[in-house]
């Protein structure tokens, strides 16, 4: 029950004890309840959308995209020419054209389709040939290392862990910026509440003090009473001037996190209010399976170390490739280019090749033992620091269950307790009616159903927390459990 149902009820009483109403008539309703809602899912959203940290995340993870397709860019079929001529004294020496279309593929070999030509007395003469030219079609091989993985398919790996590294990284970051805003909509919102409620109160007292002057006009109260009732309204009105203060502060530290889809910063809406809604319905904790298995697989900082144990594995496999001897076979079949079946008889292809063989090993493997050591280790260090995440993550997951269900229950009991206030408030009323108790009594009854308000608002607030520590618990930005 918020606290102006409290003090519609308290104004009844107090009409009854004045024997009439003070002029002027009960406290008006606080006037923060006339402006726009600003629901917290609404707020991720916008935060989520404009935030300049959210739109550097994203940035950063395009910027990663970009990575692969340049590692993808190892892979591009490649054309290369080349022309040289030579003449002296009007006659031509030499005359020769090299042309290659070269088609790399993922087992690590490279297609190839080529067209020379040379012509002349002074060129050398393997590299002669008939007037049309010659035709050539053939494969480059490894046959011992790059056979599995080479610079290129270790490249794009590496890239792409390192794609998966920074959508991890966004979404940590998107986490983090999140769990900030969710903690200044709670700090937002009990500000609210507690001016709410600090209004509230001054409203009580004022209209108290009113009530106490007529009394005493009609001879039923002492002049002491008045004193009391004035020195209430004072100090209500400093709390109210201090909350007022602090949800101004509360506000702009808001609003801070507004921006628009220019980039430029935007204000709340004059009179806009917060509401507990999204974050007051208790939370089924049979759910805590789902939740760690969610965090298990999709976990940011997991999704983080997951990248880089991969890029340490692709790393790993290259470098154990390096204790293979590097071989490598090229092979064509080669044709004059006036023959356009040429290519295509394998029948001829014994007599019209060229090929070459490529063979290179260290004898000692001194520097290929060493980073292969190297990298092994980084490759367990990283798995331990996994397996210590996973710990780290599935206890933060129980632990930020186990809050909120405190928090909600804390919530259950303080509404409870402000019930209690209230019926103690109400009780102390009646005394006071009959000359059983004082104003001095009254209102501390009355002080004490206004903390324990602030009170259910504190926790409401921190309601919001939790649950927005425990989405970051599970790795689920924008979406409260």
């Amino acid at each position: 029950m918020p606290v102006t149902a409290s003090a519609a009820a308290l104004l009844a009483l107090l009409q009854v004890a004045a024997g009439a109403p003070p002029a002027g008539g009960p406290p008006a309703r606080a006037q923060t309840d006339t402006g726009p809602v600003v629901l917290l899912d609404r707020f991720y959203a916008q935060v989520l959308a404009n935030h300049p940290v959210a739109r550097a995340a994203r940035l950063a993870r395009d910027q990663a995209a970009q990575d692969v397709r340049i590692a993808r860019g190892a892979f591009d079929p490649t054309i290369a020419a080349t022309w040289d001529r030579k003449a002296e004294k009007g006659s031509a020496k030499y005359s020769e054209v090299d042309a290659e279309l070269k088609l790399p593929t993922i087992t690590g070999a490279d297609v190839k389709v080529g067209y020379s030509r040379g012509l002349g007395p002074s060129l050398n003469p393997q590299n002669g040939t008939a007037n049309a030219g010659l035709l050539a079609l053939g494969v480059s091989l490894p046959l011992g290392q790059r056979i599995v993985t080479d610079e290129r398919r270790n490249a794009l790996a590496q890239a792409r862990a390192a794609l998966d590294f920074a959508e991890g990284d966004r979404l940590s970051l998107v986490n983090g910026l999140l769990l900030r805003a969710t903690r200044d909509y709670a700090r937002w919102f009990e500000a609210w509440r507690r001016a709410a409620i600090a209004r509230d109160g001054v409203g009580l007292a004022d209209f108290r003090l009113r009530a106490v002057r007529l009394r005493l006009a009609n001879g039923e109260a002492p002049a002491i009473d008045t004193l009391e009732a004035r020195l209430e309204v004072n100090r209500r009105e400093g709390i109210r001037v201090q909350e007022e203060q602090a949800l101004y502060a509360a506000t702009l530290l808001l609003q801070a996190y507004l921006w628009d889809e220019r980039g430029q910063p935007v204000d709340l809406a004059d009179g806009a209010r917060p509401a507990n809604e999204g974050f007051a319905t208790p939370v089924a904790l049979e759910r805590v399976p789902t939740w760690l298995a969610a965090a298990e697989r999709a976990h940011p900082e997991l999704a983080k170390v997951a990248a880089r144990i991969r890029q340490v594995e692709a790393q790993r496999l290259f470098l154990g490739q390096q204790f293979i001897p590097f071989a490598a076979l090229d092979v064509s079949a080669v044709s004059d280019a006036d023959r356009t079946d040429g290519l295509t008889d394998a029948g001829g292809w014994g007599d019209n090749y060229k090929f070459g063989a490529t063979f290179r090993s260290p004898v000692l493997y001194l520097r290929e033992r060493g980073r292969f050591s190297q990298v092994t280790q980084r490759l367990d260090q990283q798995r331990q620091i996994e397996a210590q995440l996973r710990r780290d993550v599935r206890n933060a997951v129980l632990v930020g269950a186990n809050d909120v269900r405190a928090v909600d229950e804390q919530i259950a009991l303080q509404a409870v307790t402000v019930q209690q206030a209230r019926g103690m408030l109400a009780g102390e009323q009646r005394r006071f009616e009959n000359g059983e108790s004082s104003l001095l009594i009254v209102n501390l009854r009355e002080r004490l159903v206004l903390d324990e308000e602030v009170r259910l608002a504190a926790l409401q607030a921190r309601a919001a927390v939790v649950r927005a520590e425990l989405a970051v618990a599970i790795g689920a930005p924008a979406r409260l459990p």
